[in-house]
């Protein structure tokens, strides 16, 4: 296209009447070093007359006696620029209404502050607090534990006798971030942690409990969960948890935009009342607590659903599963109820399966993985086209294979779950595991838990270290409207104004980078240079005449720049199309 003539914006702008009014004189383009403001003489930038707000109801408190937690509320009930916060000379721009500071002096006073930014970089007062850390945490939520409490630090901390690990996601599933010493990450799309320590009630119906301390994905904003289940025998042997949920089991579902009980195989409770959701990098601690007649849910002590129910089992396990929440924090575990020792056991996985014989194989269980147990279930998900029992063999041993609940029977379309246990030791080395039906079986999944004794030993999962993640430059999201507003017609006529919006949406991340500013190019020629001074985010409006423009297609790259170049340059290309005279 014809080079335009780029102008700098003396003196900023001026809001007069609800007009735009752009000071303009003519100069060159701007060098990137420089970074001054300049827009062609065919572009108009719509500024955002309102100046941010200080937040308010700021408050600190401590999950444990290195780290605070800061929450407050937007002033206008929407943080559009973000959140500076300021705290032992170090600042953190956040998106969200809260933030974690972690590694701190124990003992010392912490002074506070949170600015609320707009799009331009504009920072308003401050809300201010101070707190000791060691005097905010408030360690009475363990009273009633079974101890040790797990603190998922290590790989040690995910012990085999203490701990199933049910990976789905392949062998890099779990790492550590260095926060406040470390802290275990899921860095899969899906897993599953289930305890090997029994949630046990007492005969008189002592109250139980299952504590779980952990922040948001780092995954979409619109997906993922985390699950914390309390599953009775036999449904804790079963493979990764999914809905429909086994009969008896009390799950407690947190999304991002709620959480709800499930309890049997009644509906779901409606949640109690309304809350942030996750935010990465800020833990909350959950809560699931039983008591005869009743389940409640908690949110940092905040009751959040509740279901009236008298469940028919008094022990259980519980399990933690992990969906699209890839770069969750894990920090803290703990059951209360009967005091009790772990049950060690381990999974084998099997298959997939494979005709052989008249059979499914589902492979062979290494010797290693047998030495020192007293038991071995089989659990495989299967289909078949024939209603006839279904046999399992480990080596030349057989048993029928029972329904896990609920039993539905066989089906070609849906999915069963069987399960067959036999005495250890199997009597010959690295035994087969098949299925045999006289309709033919087809194994979907399938794994064997094997009950371990005192002297087992299995390799610790493989938990891989990980820096610290750099701050998120937010990504634009991009319009480009004419002002007709006809949005019927996909071409724009050749004259008037386009509307170009550049939203820096919420980004899931523990931070956000300062940006440094805007650059918008239409058809390779540089037409908005718009210095943005460390903001977080925000949207900008942008008016560009299309006069004169060639008919066809023509592009526009947007560009967001961060204060420190080693992040990257994030961009989107968005085209739009004049009819022809």
């Amino acid at each position: 296209m014809e080079r335009r003539r780029l102008i700098a914006l003396v003196g900023g702008l001026a809001l007069l009447g609800g007009a735009v009014v752009v000071l303009r004189h003519e100069s060159a383009p701007p060098r990137p070093e420089t970074f001054e403001r300049f827009l062609a003489d065919t572009v108009e930038y719509v500024p955002d007359a309102q100046r941010p707000s200080a937040p308010t109801d700021l408050a600190l408190t401590a999950l444990d006696r290195t780290s605070l937690r800061a929450t407050w509320t937007a002033a206008d009930g929407i943080g559009h620029g973000g959140f500076e916060v300021r705290w032992n000379g170090r600042t953190r721009l956040v998106r969200a209404t809260e933030t974690e500071l972690t590694d701190l002096d124990a003992n010392a006073d912490v002074h506070v502050e949170v600015r609320a930014l707009d799009a331009m970089g504009n920072r308003s007062a401050p809300a201010t607090a101070d707190a000791v850390p060691r005097l905010a945490h408030d360690d009475t939520w363990q009273d009633g534990l079974v101890q040790p409490v797990d603190v998922f630090d290590t790989p040690e901390s995910l012990a085999p006798h203490r701990w199933r690990v049910l990976d789905q996601g392949g062998t890099d599933c779990l790492g550590l971030r260095p926060l406040n010493g470390k802290r275990l990450e899921i860095t899969c799309d899906s897993v599953d942690l289930q305890s090997n320590v029994p949630v046990r009630f007492a005969p008189d119906g002592t109250l139980a409990r299952v504590l779980l301390t952990t922040d948001g994905p780092l995954g979409r904003p619109d997906q993922g969960e985390r699950l914390i289940a309390l599953l009775p025998d036999p449904a804790h042997d079963l493979g990764p948890l999914s809905r429909p949920y086994p009969p008896g089991a009390v799950v407690l579902r947190v999304t991002p935009f709620g959480s709800q009980l499930f309890v049997g195989e009644a509906p779901p409770t409606e949640p109690a009342g309304t809350y942030a959701p996750p935010t990465p990098g800020v833990r909350h601690r959950w809560e699931l607590r039983v008591s005869p007649g009743r389940v409640v849910a908690l949110r940092d002590g905040v009751e959040v659903a509740t279901a009236p129910v008298d469940l028919p089992w008094t022990s259980a396990r519980a399990r933690l599963a992990f969906r699209q929440a890839r770069g969750t924090l894990v920090d803290a575990f703990g059951v209360g109820g009967v005091p009790d020792t772990p049950v060690p056991t381990s999974v084998v996985p099997l298959g997939p399966g494979t005709a052989e014989g008249g059979g499914t194989s589902l492979g062979n269980i290494a010797d290693s993985r047998l030495e020192g147990a007293s038991s071995v279930r089989v659990v495989a998900s299967v289909v078949s086209n024939g209603t006839g029992p279904i046999t399992v063999e480990l080596g030349t041993r057989s048993a029928p294979a029972v329904f896990m609940p609920p039993d539905r029977g066989l089906d070609p379309n849906r999915p069963a779950v069987v399960r067959a246990d036999f005495p250890l030791p199997a009597g010959e080395p690295n035994p087969e595991v098949r299925l045999r039906s006289d309709g033919g079986v087809t194994a979907h999944q399938a794994h064997a838990v094997v009950t371990d004794g005192p002297d087992a030993h299995h390799p610790l999962p493989r938990l891989t270290d990980r820096p610290l993640p750099a701050p998120v430059v937010p990504p634009p999201s991009v319009s480009v409207v004419h002002e007709t507003a006809d949005d019927s017609e996909p071409r724009f006529p050749d004259r008037g104004r386009v509307r170009l919006s550049v939203e820096l949406a919420d980004s899931p991340a523990r931070e956000v980078a300062a940006v440094k500013g805007l650059e918008v190019d239409l058809d390779g020629e540089r037409i908005a240079v718009l210095p943005t001074h460390g903001s977080a985010g925000g949207r900008h409006e942008f008016l560009i005449d299309v006069a004169g423009l060639a008919g066809g297609r023509h592009e526009l790259d947007v560009r967001v720049l961060p204060m420190e170049q080693s992040l990257g340059v994030r961009s989107y290309e968005q085209a739009f199309e004049i009819r022809p005279l």
